[in-house]
This record gives structure tokens, sequence and C-alpha cells, in this order.
């Protein structure tokens, strides 16, 4: 070793040294670099499968979505083509929809028309009516003295009402003027009632209101009026 320039001990320990070193990495570093390093190969491996399966993923979605725009394509030539055919029906539809709806609405107007002409017709006649009774109540009011008074209770008696028969033996007996004795007698003997109690009231303006209870004969000239006047409307 001398001759060769080395020194035996230094070479002796430098050999130690490196056994001790390589013993030391054996144990402790190596294993934990060669771990790393599998981990590492295991991530880059996983990341590359990753990204096939990712491109894999992107082509099939390319690939459905081709498939999906050409569907919508012929669906919106399909529809195109449907709404084409129904256009003229639509519109030939709408026609008839428009004219049967104006002629809804003439008749409406024709309708309404015709109430509103029998409503005004109505008021006339119910306003002319008034009119004449209100006119006709005024000259026979003015015009109703004694004698005339006492010339409508005899065509009453005369003429009397079945209904006025038989009233009940209590009655209320209402005239335009004062009944005479005689007059009281033929209440009486038309009415066959015990007890009457007599009223004057002008404003029936001639002939007699008969009360029983609930039941009323009107035998007036107030009444007579008031029936021409329903009669009239």
């Amino acid at each position: 070793m001398e001759a060769l320039g080395i020194n035996l001990g230094f070479f002796i320990a430098q050999l130690v040294n490196f056994g001790i070193i390589f013993f030391l990495l054996a144990r402790g570093v190596w294993p934990r670099v060669t771990k790393m390093l599998d981990e590492r190969a295991a991530k880059i491996a996983q990341q590359l499968e990753d990204a096939r399966a990712a491109e894999e993923a992107r082509e099939n979605a390319e690939r459905e979505r081709d498939k999906m725009l050409a569907q919508a394509r012929g669906d919106g030539q399909k529809l195109v083509e449907e709404a084409r055919q129904r256009g003229e029906e639509q519109v030939k539809q709408i026609l008839r929809d428009a004219a049967t709806e104006a002629e809804q609405q003439r008749a409406a107007a024709r309708a309404q028309a015709e109430e509103e002409r029998n409503r005004i017709l109505a008021d006339t006649r119910d306003q002319i009516a008034a009119l004449a009774i209100s006119a006709t109540e005024r000259l026979i009011g003015d015009g109703m003295d004694e004698k005339r008074a006492k010339s409508v209770l005899k065509r009453f008696f005369s003429e009397a009402p079945a209904e006025a028969k038989g009233l009940g033996k209590q009655i209320t007996v209402i005239s335009a003027v004062p009944l005479a004795d005689d007059e009281k007698s033929d209440v009486k003997k038309l009415t066959g009632a015990d007890q009457i109690e007599y009223k004057v009231d002008p404003a029936i303006l001639g002939g007699l209101v008969i009360r029983a209870g609930d039941k009323v004969v009107d035998g007036s000239v107030r009444g007579d009026l008031s029936a021409l006047s329903a009669q009239l409307r």
C-alpha cells in the first residue's frame, strides 16, 4: 500500500466511515427515500389515470353533445314543418273564432239595446200613468162634493163585492164623508157585523174601505185609481 502511496490506516478508517454511513443510509434514509419515490410514482400514475379518464369523459361528452345537437336539429325541423302545416288551419280557426265573437257581440248589443228600449218604455209608461192618476185624483178631489160622494156610496152598495159579505162580527168602515144612518144600516146588512167602527178619511176620495182583522175590502175611488195605475204599468 505504501508503494502505491496509500496510507493503510487512513484507508481503513475511510472504509469504516463509509461502512457506517452506508449502514445509516440503508437503515434510516434509504427506506424513506424509497417510500417517497414509490408514493410519488403512485401519485403520478394516478394522475395519469385520472387524466386518461377525464379525456375519455370529455370525448364521451362531446359525442353526446353532437348526438343531442343532431337530434335537436331534427326535432326543430320537424316542429317547423308541423307548424307550417298547422299554420293555415290555425289562421282559419282564428278567423272563425273572430267571426263567432263578432256575432256574439252584435247579438249582445242588440239584446242590450232591446232591454234599454223596454226599460225606457216602462219608465215612460210609469211616468205617464203617475201623471194621469195624479191629474185624475186632483179632478176627483176638486169635484167631489157630498152629493157625488153619496152617489159613489150607492154604487158601492149596489155593486158590493162578494168578499164584503160575512167579514166577521167586528169591522172598521172608512168613508170619505160621514155616513148617514141609512148608509150605516146598509153597511150592517151587507157585512153582517155587530160591532162597527166608523172613520172618515177624505184621502180615499169616495166609496168605502172595510177592514176586518187582516182582511181588507177596498171599494174606494183611491183603490180604483191604484188598480188602474197598476194596469197602465
